[in-house]
C-alpha cells in the first residue's frame, strides 16, 4: 500500500466517522464543564471544548482497528474527551520538565 492510498484511507475514515467522535469527545466535555462548580471564562470553554475533540478523534483512529462494539467506541471517545484537559496538561508539563532539563 503506497503513502498516497494510506492517506486516502485515513481521509475516508475520517469523513465517515472521525468527525463524530470527535464531537462525542466534545460533548463529553461539555457535560463536565456543565456539571462542575468551577467558572469558566467562554474562552477557557471553547479551548477545553475544542482539546475534547481533539482527544476523541485521536482515541478514534488508536481504536480504529479495534474489533469491539460501535458503542463502545463511542463511550470511550466520550470518555477520553472528558479528560482532555488533564492529558493535555501532562504531556505539556513533561515536555517543559524536558526542555528545562536539557536547556
Amino acid at each position: 500500500m503506497s503513502d498516497q492510498d494510506s492517506y486516502s484511507q485515513i481521509v475516508a475514515e475520517f469523513k465517515r466517522a472521525g468527525w463524530l467522535m470527535g464531537i462525542l469527545g466534545a460533548a463529553g466535555m461539555i457535560a463536565r464543564l456543565v456539571f462542575t462548580n468551577e467558572k469558566f471564562a467562554a474562552l477557557v470553554w471553547g479551548r477545553k471544548v475544542f482539546a475534547a475533540a481533539i482527544v476523541g478523534i485521536i482515541v478514534h483512529f488508536a481504536l480504529y482497528e479495534m474489533d469491539i462494539s460501535e458503542m463502545y467506541k463511542s463511550v470511550i471517545c466520550a470518555i477520553s474527551g472528558s479528560f482532555a484537559p488533564e492529558v493535555f496538561e501532562a504531556v505539556r508539563s513533561k515536555f517543559l520538565s524536558k526542555l528545562n532539563n536539557n536547556g
